[in-house]
């Protein structure tokens, strides 16, 4: 991405501070610093304010610094990062500085505000997060590229998914297959694998246990891309299975898509999570529904806006979201679907192309 593709989200957030009558912002949470000069490094501060932004690091990263970061003077030292801000001088006395509440420990606030005691700093949460909840188009292709990937990870574990096949052997050759396909740089997130009794676990943590008969199965895992994340879920039965567990796959699928149906642009997310938990309510399932219908995804797996019963957010166009509402019954087992949508100004396009037909393992 080039510098001008850094430089226009600056000065967005610019005029966000601006707004509050701040004068700059100290940025230490990589993911939106990634977010706002492109460098993927695991130490690293930005400082912005006026018409300048510095990005500070260490001796590790002077090459790849120098190849990812745009829109920012760089800084190589091994001091600590605030340190090299009082010593450059890189901020003027009185300055009004803004930092995210969320990304600082207080030990981190002590030591920022001893040493940048002659600036004024602001405690504000929020303000990079939703400036990243509308994707732009370069985004939107990244995270496409993603759900891509997993589709077709999707289509070469199927076949090996029978009964007898431990949780962690999908898990396992899911992750492979992302890493397999290049443009891939990792999960997304561990994949969740659950058979059985542990199906009825949300974020069941694959184990050796080995598939079944008559039993629901839970996928759920993503690859990631360029950064980006996808975030899929597919549920299966197992021969034997009974009808109450085909009745919840068909109560789930039929309140995805009711969901999906009702989403547009201004749209509020507690309606959307309303239309699938009042239907899987109505179906007598409601108690076994207990987390939100989804959530927006990115640079991070878990964005805002979400999909919940006290959600306040409005769609907006070119929000991606996951539709993901579940049942989860001890001794029966659990059923989720999660699509990944983008939002139109009168819909929504599903990214992910996997089959969500009623599939019987054998």
């Amino acid at each position: 991405m080039s510098t001008e593709y850094f430089q226009r989200r600056h000065n967005k957030l610019r005029s966000k501070l601006a707004k509050e009558n701040l004068d700059g912002m100290l940025v230490t949470n990589l993911t939106h610093i990634r977010y706002l000069c492109g460098f993927t490094g695991s130490s690293a501060t930005l400082l912005i304010s006026g018409d300048k932004v510095h990005f500070i690091t260490d001796g590790r990263y002077v090459v790849q610094s120098e190849k990812e970061v745009k829109g920012a003077n760089i800084i190589i030292d091994s001091i600590p990062h605030i340190e090299v801000i009082k010593n450059q001088n890189l901020l003027t006395p009185g300055s009004k500085i803004a930092f995210d509440g969320n990304s600082v420990s207080h030990q981190a606030y002590q030591q920022i505000s001893k040493v940048l005691s002659n600036q004024q700093l602001e405690n504000i949460t929020g303000v990079i997060e939703k400036m990243a909840m509308s994707k732009d188009s370069k985004e939107i292709e990244a995270i496409r590229t993603a759900v891509e990937i997993t589709d077709q990870a999707f289509a070469e574990v199927l076949p090996m998914v029978k009964i007898g096949v431990e949780e962690k052997v999908i898990a396992n050759q899911l992750s492979f297959l992302y890493r397999k396909y290049g443009d891939s740089d990792s999960d997304a997130f561990a994949a969740i694998v659950g058979t059985g009794p542990n199906s009825a676990k949300p974020h069941h943590t694959p184990t050796d246990r080995k598939i079944g008969q008559g039993e629901l199965l839970v996928i759920d895992s993503g690859a990631k891309f360029a950064g980006y994340h996808a975030d899929m879920t597919r549920s299966f039965a197992t021969k034997g299975f009974s009808e109450e567990q085909k009745s919840i796959y068909d109560i789930v699928l039929n309140a995805q898509i009711n969901s999906i149906n009702g989403i547009k642009a201004g749209a509020s997310c507690k309606s959307i999570d309303s239309i699938a938990r009042d239907h899987i309510t109505q179906a007598g399932y409601g108690k076994f529904f207990d987390h939100g219908l989804g959530h927006s995804l990115g640079l991070e797996i878990h964005e805002e806006p979400r999909f919940s019963k006290v959600s306040k957010d409005i769609l907006e166009e070119n929000y991606v979201m996951t539709v993901e509402p579940g049942i989860y019954v001890k001794d029966i087992g659990g059923v989720r679907i999660e699509d990944d949508i983008i939002v139109t100004k009168d819909g929504s396009e599903i990214l992910n192309k996997t089959s969500k037909e009623f599939q019987v393992i054998s």
